[in-house]
Order: C-alpha cells, then sequence, then structure tokens
C-alpha cells in the first residue's frame, strides 16, 4: 500500500473562499499549476511569501486585509 501523496508546497487552504495561498517564487512557482490540478482542481492559487502564509495559518482572517 502506497502513501498518498502530500502537497509539495508550504500553503494554507482557505476553504470558504476556494483559495490556496502558496510560499512561492521562482523557479518553484513553475510547478504550482500542475500540482493545483492534481490537489485542489476546484480552488484558486495564490503567492505570497513565507510571511504573510504563517499569519494566514495562525489568523485566516488576515486574508481580508488584501480585500478592496
Amino acid at each position: 500500500m502506497g502513501r498518498k501523496p502530500k502537497f509539495p508546497f508550504n500553503h494554507v487552504v482557505l476553504e470558504d473562499r476556494k483559495e490556496v495561498w502558496i510560499k512561492g517564487g521562482y523557479p518553484s512557482c513553475m510547478g504550482v499549476p500542475a500540482a493545483m490540478k492534481q490537489f485542489y482542481p476546484e480552488y484558486t492559487s495564490h503567492l505570497a511569501k513565507e510571511e504573510f502564509i504563517e499569519e494566514l495559518k495562525i489568523n485566516p482572517e488576515a486574508r481580508n486585509k488584501l480585500d478592496v
């Protein structure tokens, strides 16, 4: 029996918004579209700095400050 593959990036999922926030930078960001299709096909991906990803893990409401 094999192990279930794991999403390959530091990330946080906001279920209510159907968003996946991913710590990303070049060149690793090039793999995000393929990973999203496999793991979160109905979600929108967003790249962010590690500090923001960690903030979202503690306080998902931090996402609201990006709304205009």
